[in-house]
C-alpha cells in the first residue's frame, strides 16, 4: 500500500487574485559559468559586432514580448518592458562596454559580466526598496544579454507542463510572458512587492501569485499537486481529495460568473435600488478604446497619457502630442475622457527626459513637480490637449498634488496656454473641465480647499495608502501594512467625499481599490460617484455594483468607519454578502 502523502499548508501573501490547482514545477536558475579568453587584435571589430548584434537579439526578444502582452489587452504589462528596451539603450549597456571590449581584448560574455557586476555592487549600496526592485530589471534584462550572447544556454521555462504552479524565488516580468506562452497557472515567489513589475503583469493577465513563501523550508516533491489561493494567500501542497474537490469548486463558479458578466456588459451601472455610478475605464493606449466600446463602457476616468510616448527617443513636442489626443478623442465616439497630464519620474521616465539621481525619486522630482520644473514641456503638454478639446469631450487632471500652490500654478499655465492659443490659433479660451489627484496625506487633508479649485477630484488610492501609512508598495516585507483596508485609509476617503460634497464636485476612485469588487459597497456607501478601473475589471465592478443597495451600502460603510483595526474592516469585507 502506497502511502498517504500529507497535506502541507503555507500560508504566503496575495499579489494576484484567482485559484489554481495544478503540478508543482520549481524553477531553479543557476549562475552559468561565463567563459572567458582573449580576443586576438585583428578580431575585436568582430567580437563588438557580435555583441550588437546580441543587444538587438535581446531587443527583439522583448519587442516580441510587447507584441504578445498588447495583443491580450496587457498594456501596463508591454509598457513596463519599455523600462527594459530603455536599459538595453543605455550608453553603459552599448558604448562602454564595446570600449571595454576593444581596452582589455577579452570576450564579450566576460566583458559584460564583469561590468554589469561592478554596477550591481553599487546598486546594491542604495538600501532603497524602489531601486532594489529596479535591481530585478537589470538583472533580468542582463541573463537575456548573457542568453543571446550564449547560444546555448536553455530557457528555464521551457520544460513546465500545462497549468502548472510555478515556484520560483525571484520573478521578473519576462518570467511571467515566458512562463505564460506555456499555458501557467499560478505562481508562488519568496519575494516581490505588491507594485512589483512582475505582480503588475500578473494582474493584467489574471495569474494568481502568492509571495513570501520560504522555499529554504519545503522538500519540493519532484511530483504533486498544489493548490494556490490567490485570494487569502493559503498555498496548500499535496491536498486531499476533499480540498480538490473544494478549490476546483470555486474555479468552476468562478467561471460561471465570468460568463455571466459578459452577458450583462449592456445592463446598467446602477445599484440594486437604482442609484446610477459612473463606471470608467483606466487606459494607457489608444487601442483600448475599441475594447472599451465592445465592452458597453461609457467614459475614460483615466488616460495615462505618458505611457504612449515612454519609448520615444525625443521628448514628445505639441504637435505630435496633438495628434494623438485628437486621434483618441475621435475613438471616443463623443464619449467623455480625462486626460491626466503626465505623470513621470518614480519609476516612469521618457527615454529623452533628462534624468537627476534621486535618493528616493518616489518622494522627489515627480508628477506635477517636474512639470511645473519643466514648463515649457508642460505648457506644450497642456497646449496639445486644448487643441484636441474640440474634437470631443475632454477633462484634465494634475496628478500627485501636494499643496494649494501647485495647484494654482497649474491652473496659471493652462490660462496661459489657452490665451497663446487664442493668439495663435484663434482658439476661444473656453472653460475646460479641471480634476486634482489626491494621491498623498497633505492634498486629504486640504481637501476641501482644493475641491474650490477644481470641477472634480480623483482618488488613486495605490500612492494615498503608500505615504499614508508610510510603506514602499514596493517592499515585499511589508506586504502585510500595506493595505487599503486600515482604518486610516477608510477615514481618510470619507474626509474627501465630504469635503467634496460641500463644494459641490464629484469624487471618483481610479487606484486598485476601485477594481477590487469587496470595495465596491464601501466605496459607494462612503460616497464615491465613480469608479475608474482597467477594462478587464469593468464587468466585475458593474455586477458588484448591481449587486448592492445605496441604503444598504450606506449602512455598511457606517459599520466599517467604526472600525479600529485593518483585520477588523478585512472581515467586514469578507463576510458581507450581497443581496443577489
Amino acid at each position: 500500500m502506497i502511502a498517504k502523502l500529507q497535506e502541507i499548508h503555507l500560508k504566503g501573501m496575495p499579489l494576484s487574485r484567482g485559484v489554481a490547482i495544478g503540478p508543482i514545477f520549481f524553477v531553479d536558475i543557476p549562475e552559468e559559468p561565463i567563459p572567458e579568453y582573449i580576443i586576438a587584435l585583428e578580431e575585436i571589430e568582430g567580437e563588438v559586432n557580435r555583441y550588437r548584434a546580441a543587444v538587438a537579439e535581446g531587443m527583439s526578444e522583448i519587442q516580441r514580448l510587447q507584441t504578445d502582452l498588447m495583443s491580450e489587452q496587457n498594456l501596463e504589462g508591454a509598457a513596463i518592458l519599455d523600462a527594459h528596451l530603455y536599459i538595453l539603450q543605455d550608453p553603459l549597456m552599448v558604448g562602454e562596454v564595446e570600449n571595454e571590449i576593444r581596452r582589455i581584448g577579452m570576450n564579450a560574455e566576460y566583458v559584460f559580466d564583469r561590468m554589469m557586476k561592478q554596477y550591481l555592487t553599487k546598486f546594491n549600496a542604495i538600501k532603497d526598496p524602489f531601486f532594489l526592485d529596479r535591481l530585478k530589471d537589470i538583472k533580468d534584462v542582463s541573463r537575456r544579454l548573457l542568453g543571446c550572447l550564449r547560444k546555448d544556454v536553455r530557457s528555464y521555462f521551457q520544460e513546465i507542463p500545462p497549468q502548472a504552479i510555478v515556484f520560483i524565488r525571484e520573478l521578473s516580468p519576462s518570467n511571467v510572458v515566458d512562463a505564460c506562452a506555456h499555458s501557467v497557472a499560478a505562481f508562488v515567489t519568496q519575494g516581490g512587492g505588491a507594485a512589483s513589475h512582475a505582480a503588475i503583469v500578473s494582474k493584467a493577465k489574471c495569474i494568481p501569485l502568492v509571495t513570501s513563501i520560504d522555499f529554504n523550508h519545503i522538500d519540493f516533491p519532484l511530483e504533486g499537486i498544489v493548490v494556490i489561493d490567490g485570494e487569502t494567500g493559503d498555498v496548500i501542497i499535496n491536498p486531499d481529495s476533499e480540498t480538490i474537490r473544494v478549490y476546483s469548486q470555486r474555479i468552476e463558479d468562478s467561471k460561471k460568473a465570468l460568463k455571466q458578466l459578459e452577458s450583462e456588459v449592456t445592463f446598467k451601472t446602477e445599484t440594486y435600488d437604482g442609484h446610477r455610478v459612473q463606471l470608467s475605464a483606466n487606459i494607457s493606449l489608444i487601442d483600448e478604446v475599441e475594447t472599451l466600446h465592445k465592452q458597453g463602457g461609457s467614459a475614460v476616468g483615466l488616460f495615462r497619457s505618458e505611457y504612449i510616448f515612454l519609448s520615444d527617443e525625443d521628448l514628445p513636442n505639441e504637435e505630435k502630442q496633438f495628434q494623438t489626443y485628437r486621434q483618441i478623442i475621435q475613438e471616443m465616439r463623443g464619449l467623455p475622457i480625462v486626460i491626466r497630464v503626465f505623470d513621470l519620474g518614480g519609476d516612469k521616465y521618457m527615454l529623452g527626459q533628462r534624468m537627476m539621481y534621486e535618493s528616493n525619486p518616489f518622494l522627489g522630482c515627480r508628477a506635477i513637480r517636474f512639470l511645473l520644473r519643466e514648463r515649457r514641456f508642460f505648457k506644450a503638454q497642456l497646449k496639445a490637449i486644448l487643441r484636441a478639446r474640440a474634437y470631443g469631450d475632454l477633462s484634465i487632471m494634475f496628478p500627485m498634488v501636494s499643496t494649494l500652490r501647485e495647484l494654482q500654478e497649474a491652473k496659471a499655465l493652462l490660462k496661459e496656454a489657452q490665451l497663446e492659443l487664442q493668439l495663435c490659433h484663434g482658439l476661444r479660451p473656453d472653460p475646460v473641465r479641471i480634476g486634482c489627484m489626491i494621491e498623498v496625506p497633505s492634498a486629504a487633508v486640504i481637501a476641501d480647499i482644493l475641491a474650490k479649485e477644481c470641477d472634480f477630484l480623483s482618488i488613486g488610492t495605490n500612492d494615498l495608502v503608500q505615504y499614508s501609512l508610510a510603506v514602499d508598495r514596493g517592499n515585499h516585507t511589508l506586504n502585510d501594512l500595506y493595505t487599503p483596508a486600515d482604518p486610516s485609509i477608510i477615514r481618510l476617503i470619507k474626509h474627501i467625499v465630504d469635503a467634496a460634497n460641500r463644494e459641490g464636485i464629484p469624487v471618483s476612485v481610479c487606484g486598485e481599490v476601485a477594481a477590487d469588487y469587496r470595495f465596491t459597497a464601501l466605496l459607494l456607501g462612503l460616497g464615491v460617484q465613480e469608479l475608474s478601473v482597467s477594462i478587464c475589471h469593468m464587468a466585475e465592478i458593474k455586477a458588484a455594483i448591481r449587486s448592492c443597495s445605496i441604503i444598504d451600502a450606506v449602512q455598511f460603510a457606517d459599520r466599517v468607519l467604526l472600525c479600529k483595526t485593518s483585520e477588523e474592516v478585512e472581515q467586514f469585507l469578507t463576510n458581507r454578502k450581497p443581496l443577489n
